[in-house]
Parts: structure tokens; C-alpha cells; sequence
């Protein structure tokens, strides 16, 4: 029995750590950003970029020990230094059209992006429009001469659905790190909220845990 009770209290608890333990790497200060997938380039039509000019839409991925999460950039005129891996974090106030984005896309975007980046370029692309300029592709700021190219036209439809009045169910935690290198890229990285379970699991671990000490401790008397 008193092994069983072990077993259950080391499952409750290393479930509700595993999944709280998803967002805590976000609040270290050293991050290193160890892998990227990247698309070809795109030529914009004028603004920001420049008439002719090339970008590469990128989804990072950020280690810390051993822990690794991805990330999106939120400065479209910003590269990323490697000169400086040290971060600090913040919580990232998202518009509900953002998150309308991360709720419709994130998972999706993200799922086969070692093998199609597009989706993820798309994805970028979309979050850029949305945090810097009007939500529209094809004027503004940040516009794009060719419509009909697959990754924009992707881009597009994304934002469509995040400046609609779809419902928001507030599935992720929005978390912003900033470079102390001013030179490099701001990432938005999320973790999901956790469900209501995982804190039930956890302050049952807990209360097992409170259980079996006050258990050793009448023994000892």
C-alpha cells in the first residue's frame, strides 16, 4: 500500500510539474537561440522593406539547458543578433486578434514545419501585420507586391479569421523576450494554459504528499 501511495503522488505531481514546467523555461535570462526554419525570400512592394527587397519569415527555436520552446519574431525590421543570448521576459499583452491567430493556427502552423515551412512563414507574416501595421497585406507598412505567392496568400487567409469576431477561449500564456542587445529581435514564445485538471492533479500530489508526512511524523511519536 505504501508503495502504491508513492507511485501516485510521483505521477501527480511529475504530470502537473511536466506541464507547469512549459512556461517556467520562458523566465530565464539566458536563452540561446539553437535552430531556425526559414522560407524562401519575399519581394515587397515598397514600405518598410523597401521596393525589391528580401526577408526570410522565420520560426526560432530557443534552448535553455535542456529545455527547448519555439518563438516568433515581433520585429519585422529587426535581425537577430547572435552576439547577445541573454533575455529578459515579460508577459506579452495580445490583442484578441492575436490571439485569435495562436488559437486558429499556432499548433497547426508549427506541426510539420521541419519538412513545409510555409505554413509557419505564413504564420510570422500574419503575427507582423497584426502587432505592426494595419492587418493588410497588401497596403501599408509592411506589403507585399505578389498576393498570389502561396506563403502570402496563406498569410492572408489567417488574418482574416484573426480580425473576425470569432470566439477567443484563451488557450495560451503570451510570454515576450527581449534581447539586451538592442540590435536583436524581440520573440513572443506561449505556453498553454493549464487546464483545470493539471492544477487539480497537482494539489492532490500535494495534499498526498501533507498526508504521508503527517503519517511519518505521528509514527516517529
Amino acid at each position: 500500500m505504501k508503495q502504491s501511495m508513492h507511485l501516485i503522488v510521483r505521477a501527480a505531481i511529475t504530470a502537473a510539474v511536466f506541464t507547469l514546467a512549459s512556461g517556467s523555461a520562458l523566465a530565464a535570462s539566458n536563452l540561446q537561440v539553437v535552430d531556425s526554419h526559414s522560407v524562401s525570400v519575399f519581394t515587397a512592394s515598397g514600405g518598410a522593406f523597401g521596393a525589391g527587397s528580401s526577408i526570410s519569415p522565420t520560426l526560432w527555436q530557443v534552448k535553455y539547458d535542456s529545455n527547448t520552446f519555439l518563438a516568433f519574431c515581433l520585429d519585422p525590421h529587426v535581425g537577430l543578433s547572435n552576439v547577445s543570448n541573454n533575455y529578459s521576459s515579460g508577459v506579452f499583452a495580445a490583442s484578441d486578434a492575436v490571439k485569435r491567430l495562436y488559437e486558429g493556427y499556432y499548433a497547426s502552423s508549427i506541426a510539420n514545419v521541419s519538412t513545409n515551412a510555409n505554413s509557419a512563414a505564413a504564420f510570422q507574416l500574419a503575427l507582423w501585420e497584426l502587432n505592426n501595421d494595419n492587418s493588410n497585406l497588401s497596403t501599408g507598412e509592411l506589403r507585399f507586391r505578389n498576393l498570389s505567392n502561396v506563403v502570402v496568400s496563406e498569410a492572408n487567409a489567417m488574418l482574416g479569421v484573426a480580425t473576425g469576431d470569432g470566439s477567443i477561449k484563451n488557450l495560451y500564456n503570451y510570454t515576450s523576450l527581449s534581447s539586451v542587445n538592442p540590435a536583436s529581435q524581440t520573440l513572443l514564445s506561449v505556453s498553454p494554459v493549464p487546464e483545470a485538471q493539471t492544477w487539480a492533479m497537482l494539489m492532490a500530489g500535494l495534499g498526498l504528499l501533507g498526508f504521508m508526512a503527517r503519517r511519518r511524523k505521528a509514527g516517529q511519536l
